[in-house]
């Protein structure tokens, strides 16, 4: 899971150089298409099975990682929020899930999320600067509050998809799941490309294209991740992507977050990682398929 966190905000960072000469629909579709093909190329040179038993999941699992990654690369293509702020917006996955994987998943949480909530919940007044918190001056226009809304509904949508993967997890070879998730994604935002067609640089093309490799690769590893352990806490280390976005938006984008920024990522993290280390009385994981999964 570390792993696949370091690709996704490498991901990440492409994705935010891509959406300069590129609407954020078509640097979706070539992040989908390339992924998909890295997963089939993984799968042939493993010798994976790409056979699908649970269809109906798989599609659910598909539908709403799609629409996650529609908001995601939405909110990434803004620039009235650094990148360091989004991701950290976008990862709220984790507490999310806390909250989630009790009731769908029976996988029972112990009363210390509450407090992995607020933490959460502090860190995102700090990073958003709310005008019923802060003075009106400090407060995000309209444009930084409608993208901090909809990478908080990437999250919420990413946490259900996660719940489906790890239930799919269960039948399904990691290659099958990313493959078919990947070309799902890639027919949506395919179409919905059509109205917003430019014609990207020759930079912003190579950005698409490392994109879906790190995606393609960061996906592999991150369904694998979510078939061996609990969804709510396997969740918590992706908060690597967060510190790693960070550091990539100030060291080459020069994107210099606040000290308040900075302390709403770290309470978010740290939220998210009471989440993935609380030593609560669970019963253990599921083993997944060991077939060529």
């Amino acid at each position: 899971m570390a792993a696949s966190a370091v690709l996704f905000a490498f991901m990440n960072f492409f994705v935010k150089l891509a959406s300069t000469s590129a609407s954020w629909q078509t640097v979706g579709f070539v992040r989908a298409l390339v992924g998909a093909l890295v997963a089939l190329g993984v799968a042939r040179a493993r010798g994976s099975s790409l056979a699908i038993k649970d269809k109906r999941a798989l599609l659910w699992r598909s539908l709403f990682g799609t629409a996650a990654m529609m908001a995601t690369f939405y909110a990434l293509s803004s620039r009235s929020l650094s990148l360091g702020d989004t991701v950290t917006l976008i990862n709220l996955t984790p507490i999310f899930l806390a909250l989630l994987a009790p009731i769908f998943l029976r996988e029972r949480t112990s009363p210390v999320v509450a407090l992995a909530l607020l933490l959460s919940l502090g860190g995102v007044v700090l990073v958003l600067h709310p005008s019923f918190a802060f003075p009106p001056n400090a407060a995000p226009g309209p444009s930084a509050a409608a993208t901090a809304a909809v990478a908080i509904g990437a999250s919420f949508l990413a946490s259900i998809a996660m719940m489906m993967l790890r239930r799919v997890g269960q039948t399904e070879t990691a290659e099958a799941i990313a493959a078919q998730y990947s070309l799902f994604a890639a027919a949506t935002l395919g179409l919905l490309s059509l109205a917003d067609l430019r014609m990207p640089t020759v930079r912003d093309a190579l950005a698409m294209i490392a994109a879906g490799i790190c995606a393609g690769f960061g996906q592999i590893l991150l369904t694998r991740a979510y078939t061996l352990e609990r969804a709510a806490r396997v969740s918590g280390i992706g908060y690597l992507s967060v510190v790693a976005s960070a550091l990539l938006g100030a060291a080459i984008l020069n994107e210099r977050p606040a000290t308040s920024a900075l302390l709403g990522m770290s309470l978010v993290v740290l939220g998210g990682l009471v989440v993935t280390f609380t030593r609560d009385k669970l019963a253990p994981a599921v083993s997944p398929r060991t077939g060529g999964g």
